[in-house]
């Protein structure tokens, strides 16, 4: 701890697990909030042919929709800028 104050870091305990100040919890909720709102994941569409690349390929464009403006907010929305 030292070494980070005399280096004028300041240094807060968190609980061992905080969603409210973990801002991959954002991001997840921004790619389901995605996968809900396209609509287009429907049962039918999860390996019923045995070819899931659909679905991959959704889910990517998923985790793409979370822009680096994005991963900026989430990480001001829990106090780490």
């Amino acid at each position: 701890m030292t070494y980070f104050l005399c280096r004028g870091c300041r240094y807060c305990f968190l609980p061992p697990y905080s969603p409210d100040f973990n801002p991959i919890e954002l991001a997840f909720s921004a790619i389901k909030a995605f996968v809900k709102r396209s609509g287009v994941l429907r049962r039918e569409d999860l390996g019923v042919d045995g070819n899931d690349t659909y679905v991959y390929l959704h889910l990517i464009d998923a985790v793409y929709s979370v822009t680096p403006e994005d991963a900026t907010a989430f990480f001001y929305k829990c106090g780490y800028l």
